[in-house]
């Protein structure tokens, strides 16, 4: 019973509250609108301000290059200007005051070059022939080397089945022609002046070999033979040890040499054999 009472009472002031929050929805529904339309013309306002302060910038930097384009054209015009000017000037004070002067003097450069360039080829043309006739005179001496090395080596057999002394000695001279500092031939010549029993032709002959090759043991083993032969006995026998010592070979040839029968019983010859 008391809850039918409470609810009889509450129900009007329930009523009466949802009329209050009707009426209030209705009331602030204006203003709200009021306030959208409020903020869009604001942004639509300043829209158009971005617009027209960018449509000012745009103009202003359009103005800024034509100013500068016309600055730049203007400054290149001048310094051409100048430099035409400045080359007139150094043509005038220079001579080149007429298409004349221009022609002689550019043809005197050509012909000054064209020398040039003229005398610079003769000069390595000239130097190309030097180099090749060194080269050539090379070639040839090399043939000639080549052809009087065969015919000495000829000229060596031929003396080596030569028997008769004067024959060598002649062959010798030949190879002389060829080879005038051959100290090789000229111990052999004296070898074959000895069997011609010229001894002091063949100490020459020897001596000779020693003054172009010191070291050449058979010269002295030659000169050895002369001294012996022409009484020497104490040169001999120092010929013989030197030629001993630069060609030991030689050795096995002092029982067969007749030109030492004179000193072969000498006791210093005895010592140097041994």
């Amino acid at each position: 019973m008391l809850s039918l009472l409470l609810l009889t009472l509450s129900t009007p002031l329930l009523l009466q509250a949802e009329d209050n929050s009707q009426s209030k929805s209705m009331l602030e529904r204006p203003l709200m609108e009021r306030y959208i339309l409020d903020e869009l013309k604001s942004i639509r306002i300043d829209n158009q301000q971005t617009r027209i302060d960018v449509e000012e910038r745009i103009a202003r930097s359009k103005v800024e290059q034509t100013d500068r384009a016309a600055r730049y054209l203007t400054d290149t015009i001048g310094n051409i200007f100048y430099i035409i000017a400045a080359a007139t000037s150094i043509l005038f004070f220079g001579g080149w005051n007429s298409l004349r002067d221009i022609r002689r003097k550019t043809e005197r450069m050509i012909e000054e070059r064209v020398e040039a360039i003229t005398l610079k080829y003769h000069t390595e043309l000239e130097e190309l022939q030097v180099r090749l006739s060194e080269q050539s005179q090379k070639i040839i001496n090399n043939q000639n080397m080549i052809s009087n090395t065969h015919i000495a080596h000829s000229l060596w057999m031929r003396a080596n089945l030569e028997s008769n002394p004067q024959s060598k000695i002649d062959i010798y001279d030949e190879i002389l022609k060829i080879h005038d500092e051959d100290a090789e031939v000229y111990a052999y010549k004296a070898d074959a002046v000895l069997d011609l029993d010229e001894c002091e032709w063949a100490l020459n002959l020897s001596n000779k070999a020693i003054n172009i090759d010191p070291e050449y043991g058979y010269a002295y083993w030659q000169r050895s033979c002369a001294n012996a032969i022409l009484g020497n006995s104490s040169e001999a026998i120092e010929d013989l040890k030197i030629a001993l010592e630069k060609a030991p070979n030689l050795r096995e040839e002092i029982q067969k040499e007749p030109s030492f029968s004179k000193i072969k019983n000498l006791k210093d010859f005895k010592e140097v054999t041994i």
